[in-house]
C-alpha cells in the first residue's frame, strides 16, 4: 500500500502543472457548453409538453413525453462522450508520463480526441455506461447535492428519502453500481491504451484486480475520506471568513440574506474544484496500478497513441481547443446576459419578487426603486406599465398621478416630454426629491443581466396596442427568459402568447373560483396570498403552472407560503422574505456569535 501510494504521487507530482491547467480549462469549456445544451433541450421539452414549468405534480408525466425522452437521450450521449473524452485525456497524460514525456496541452487533447474516436470505431458503447457510473461513483457528493437542490427533483428525491423502501432501493442502486464499477477498474486502459474489445478489456480488468482488491479498495477508500474531509474542513473556513466579511462590511439588514447565498456558491465552486481534483487523482492512482500490476507491457506497449495521432498536429488540436473556448464565453455571456430556465427556475426554492421594486424603500416605479430591488437581492423586480398620450410605455401604478405627484390627472392624459419633467420621489422622501418616471426602455436597459422582471399591463381596454408594445421591447432586448408578462385582463396575455410563445405569462386573479390555470395562455397564476392553500397549488403544479403570490409581508405568511410550496413570493419586504425562506440555523448563529464578537 505504501509503494503504491508513493507511486501515485510520484506520477501525479510529474507534469502536474499542464495536467491540472489542461483539466481546469476542459471544465470550463465543456461545464458552460452543457448547461447550454441542457437549458435549450428542457426548454424545447417543455415546449412540446405543453408545460411552462417542471413541478412535483408533473414531473411523472413530463418524463413519459417522447420528446422528453428523445430530449434526455440526446443529453446522456453528449455527457458520456464529454466524460470518454475526458477519461481519454488524463489517460494520455499518464501515459506520457509513464514514458518518461512531459505532454502539452494540445498533445494531452489531441491523444483524448484520438482515443475516443478509437473506442467509437471499435463500438465499445459499454464504456459510455461504465463511464457514467464510474463518474458517478467519484462524484457522489456532486450528485447529491443535485438531487436535492434542483426543482423539481429535490421534492421528489425528499419524498423518496422519506420512504424506509426509497432508501433500501437508493442504497441498492448505488451497491449495484459499485458491483458493475469496481471490477471494471481498469477497464478504460485497457480498451483505450491495449485497444481491446470491452468484454476482453473487461475481464482483463478484472484479472488484474481479483488478486489485489483488499490492496487496493481501502487504499482508494482512504484517498476519497480524506478528500471529502478536506473538502468540508475548506467549505467550513470559507463560509466562516464569509461571515466575517458580512458581519464587517455589509448593512446588519443584509446579512442574514446574502449569508446563504455566499454559501452556496462557496460550495459550488469547492464541489466543482474538487470534483476536478479527485478526477485527475483517481486516473493517476488507477495508472499507477495499472502500469504496476500489468507486468507484461512495455513500456513502448504503454506508449501506443499517447501522442494523439492522426489529430497530432499543434494546427488541428489548437483550432478545436480555441474554437472550443470561444464557444464557452459565448455560452456564458448568453446566460449571464439573456438568462436560463435551469439559473432562473430551477436552482432555487422560491423566487422572490420586489413589489413595484424595492418600494418600502424607495418610490415605487422608479429607477431608484429598481436598484434596491438589485441591492436587496430581489430575483425579481414587480413594475405596473401604461402608455402616454404620444404612445411611450412608462411605469406607473396607479391611472392617475394625485398619490405620487399631488396632480390629478392621468398618465394616459400626458405628453412623455411634460411628464418626465414631474417629480415623483418627493412624496416619498426628501432623499428622493426630483426622480422622475421611467420609462419601460430605460427600465429593461438597467435590469438586463442584473435582475428578472415581473412587467404588469394595467387594463386600459381591449383596443389598446400596450401589449403588442410590451412583447415587442422584450424581443428587442432579447429577454424572454428574464420577464414575465402579467395582466388581470386575460386577452392582453392571449394576444401576446399567440404573438411568441417563448414569453411567459401570468394571470393576475382576486380570488381562487373556476378553472383558471388550464389555459396554453398562461404559464402561472398571480394570487392574492390569502386565498392560495395547498389544494390550488398542488391543482396548479399538476397542469405544470407555477404559482406567485401577492403581497406577502409578513413573516407568518412568508413561512406559510413557503410551507405550501408556491414558486414565486411578491412582497414589499424582499431582504426579509430571503431570510425566511433560506434561513439556515446554523449561518444564523454563526453570524450571532460573530456580531457579538466583533462589534
Amino acid at each position: 500500500m505504501g509503494t503504491l501510494t508513493k507511486d501515485t504521487f510520484k506520477i501525479l507530482k510529474y507534469n502536474q502543472r499542464n495536467g491540472l491547467i489542461f483539466t481546469l480549462l476542459f471544465r470550463l469549456v465543456t461545464a458552460p457548453l452543457y448547461l447550454l445544451a441542457l437549458n435549450t433541450g428542457l426548454k424545447f421539452s417543455l415546449k412540446m409538453a405543453d408545460y411552462s414549468y417542471l413541478t412535483a405534480s408533473n414531473i411523472g408525466s413530463f418524463l413519459m413525453k417522447p420528446w422528453t425522452a428523445a430530449m434526455i437521450a440526446a443529453l446522456l450521449i453528449l455527457g458520456i462522450l464529454t466524460m470518454l473524452l475526458e477519461t481519454g485525456c488524463l489517460i494520455t497524460l499518464y501515459q506520457g508520463a509513464f514514458y518518461y514525456r512531459k505532454l502539452t496541452l494540445w498533445q494531452i487533447f489531441a491523444g483524448g480526441i484520438s482515443k475516443l474516436f478509437d473506442e467509437i470505431r471499435r463500438k465499445n458503447w459499454q464504456l459510455g455506461i461504465l463511464v457514467l457510473a464510474d463518474y458517478f461513483i467519484t462524484n457522489l457528493y456532486l450528485v447529491y447535492r443535485f438531487f436535492t437542490h434542483v426543482k423539481p427533483i429535490n421534492f421528489v428525491t425528499s419524498e423518496l428519502l422519506s420512504r424506509p423502501w426509497g432508501r433500501v432501493m437508493l442504497i441498492s442502486s448505488v451497491l449495484l453500481i459499485l458491483f458493475f464499477v469496481i471490477p471494471g477498474r481498469y477497464v478504460f486502459h485497457t480498451c483505450m491504451i491495449e485497444q481491446k474489445r470491452f468484454r476482453d478489456g473487461y475481464l482483463k480488468s478484472w484479472w488484474l484486480l481479483r488478486r489485489r482488491i483488499f490492496e487496493v479498495l481501502p487504499l482508494m477508500l482512504c484517498y476519497y475520506g480524506v478528500a471529502i474531509l478536506t473538502l468540508f474542513v475548506l467549505y467550513g473556513f470559507c463560509v466562516f471568513l464569509t461571515a466575517v466579511a458580512v458581519t464587517l462590511f455589509t448593512d446588519n439588514r443584509l446579512a442574514l440574506a446574502v449569508l446563504p447565498a455566499a454559501c452556496d456558491w462557496i460550495e459550488l465552486v469547492l464541489i466543482f474544484f474538487s470534483s476536478m481534483l479527485l478526477s485527475v487523482g483517481k486516473c493517476g492512482a488507477v495508472s499507477v496500478q495499472y502500469f504496476r500490476f500489468n507486468n507484461r507491457m512495455s513500456r513502448k506497449a504503454a506508449a501506443i497513441g499517447y501522442e494523439g495521432k492522426p489529430f497530432g498536429n499543434r494546427k488541428t488540436a489548437g483550432f478545436i481547443m480555441a474554437s472550443a473556448a470561444v464557444l464557452c464565453l459565448l455560452s456564458l455571456f448568453y446566460v449571464l446576459r439573456n438568462g436560463s430556465v435551469i439559473t432562473g427556475d430551477m436552482l432555487s426554492e422560491i423566487k422572490i419578487t420586489a413589489h413595484r421594486g424595492s418600494s418600502n424603500e424607495a418610490p415605487e416605479n422608479t429607477m431608484a426603486a429598481l436598484r434596491k430591488a438589485v441591492d436587496d437581492l430581489a430575483d425579481f423586480a414587480e413594475i405596473d406599465i401604461q402608455e402616454t398620450k404620444d404612445g411611450i410605455v412608462v411605469l406607473g401604478h396607479d391611472y392617475t398621478l394625485n398619490r405620487v405627484a399631488g396632480i390629478n390627472r392621468t398618465i394616459a392624459s400626458f405628453r412623455y416630454d411634460d411628464l418626465s419633467s414631474l417629480d415623483v420621489g418627493a412624496w416619498y422622501s426628501e432623499e428622493y426629491r426630483g426622480e422622475n418616471i421611467p420609462t419601460l426602455k430605460e427600465a429593461m436597459e438597467y435590469c438586463k443581466g442584473r435582475i428578472n422582471l415581473n412587467i404588469e399591463i394595467k387594463n386600459v381596454g381591449d383596443k389598446s396596442d400596450l401589449p403588442d408594445k410590451v412583447r415587442k421591447l422584450i424581443e428587442e432586448y432579447k429577454m424572454e427568459d428574464q420577464c414575465v408578462v402579467t395582466s388581470s385582463r386575460f386577452s392582453y396575455l392571449v394576444r401576446i402568447k399567440k404573438a411568441n410563445s417563448q414569453i411567459r405569462t401570468g394571470y393576475i386573479i382576486s380570488a381562487a373560483y373556476g378553472d383558471f390555470y388550464s389555459s396554453d395562455s398562461i404559464d402561472f397564476i398571480s394570487l392574492r396570498s390569502s386565498f392560495i392553500n395547498e389544494r390550488l397549488v398542488e391543482a396548479a403544479h399538476k397542469k405544470g403552472k407555477a404559482v406567485h403570490a401577492w403581497t406577502v409581508n409578513g413573516k407568518s405568511e412568508m413561512e406559510r407560503m413557503k410551507m405550501l410550496g408556491v414558486d414565486n413570493i411578491i412582497t414589499d419586504y424582499p431582504i426579509l422574505a430571503r431570510e425566511i425562506i433560506y434561513r439556515e440555523a446554523a449561518t444564523e448563529s454563526l453570524l450571532e456569535y460573530l456580531q457579538l464578537v466583533l462589534k
